[in-house]
């Protein structure tokens, strides 16, 4: 039996795989650039603990650690985290499951980063509003969490739809999306030569997501377009910035 709360997908669905695909579909093109911008928006400086949590490959950890942060990615996934410390080593990473009871060493950073759509994964909402409260639990009191994902207005705007499956191409990625806007609920199929991922996740309004920060314990929300800071549009993903 599992140790692990419930998922709504695979521990390693998010592997090396899903990577692949991933980086096909430019997802984390960039980082380089946003690590800089994102300490800014945590204010945190050189020589600060900044944890990723959710860290994949630890493409962003290695950026931060670039730019003098202590760097540490955590990821439920053993087989991401082997990949994490081949392809990007020096920073600390550790494989653990924030649902459970976390050890003193995931505990009070400086700042945290959930990046790519790393949240809404729990198998309902309660565990995702639990998943919340473990990002809270991880800062020291005043530290500031930065989450960047795709919201339901965003998912609306890219798929110009509310109902059905949509089917598309980008970079020889073929995706098929279902997604559900009354639950939030979305499924994507990705094919890239002979990767095939299967990814189910549940999106958030953005009022939603800040109304579970607040009673996370999370104060001073605010809301972006990106981690440049600027305003927030339909089709951008949502940068949003809270305070433990």
């Amino acid at each position: 039996m599992s140790d692990h709360a419930p998922l709504l997908n695979e521990v390693d669905t998010y592997g090396p795989a899903y990577m692949r695909v991933a980086n096909q579909l430019g997802r984390y093109e960039g980082n380089e650039e946003e690590a800089p911008l994102a300490m800014e928006l945590l204010g945190v400086k050189a020589g600060d603990r900044v944890v990723d949590a959710g860290c994949g490959l630890g493409r962003f950890v290695a950026a931060l650690a670039d730019n003098g942060v202590e760097a540490v990615g955590v990821d439920i996934s053993e087989i991401a985290i082997a990949a994490a410390k081949r392809e990007y080593p020096g920073p600390a990473y550790y494989v653990a499951d924030l649902m459970q009871p976390l050890p003193p060493e995931l505990k009070g950073f400086d700042g945290l980063v959930s990046l790519s759509s790393s949240f809404g994964f729990g198998e309902t909402v309660a565990e995702d509003e639990a998943m919340m409260r473990a990002y809270h639990e991880m800062l020291r009191p005043g530290g500031k969490m930065a989450m960047e994902l795709s919201d339901l207005e965003r998912s609306r705007h890219r798929l110009k739809t509310d109902v059905g499956v949509v089917e598309r191409e980008t970079n020889g990625v073929k995706e098929t999306l279902d997604v559900d806007f009354s639950t939030g609920m979305l499924h994507v199929h990705y094919v890239y030569g002979d990767d095939v991922v299967d990814s189910r996740i549940r999106m958030y309004e953005a009022d939603d997501l800040q109304r579970m920060a607040e009673a996370a314990g999370f104060r001073e929300v605010e809301r972006y377009g990106n981690f440049a800071g600027g305003p927030k549009r339909p089709e951008d993903r949502l940068v949003l910035v809270a305070t433990a």
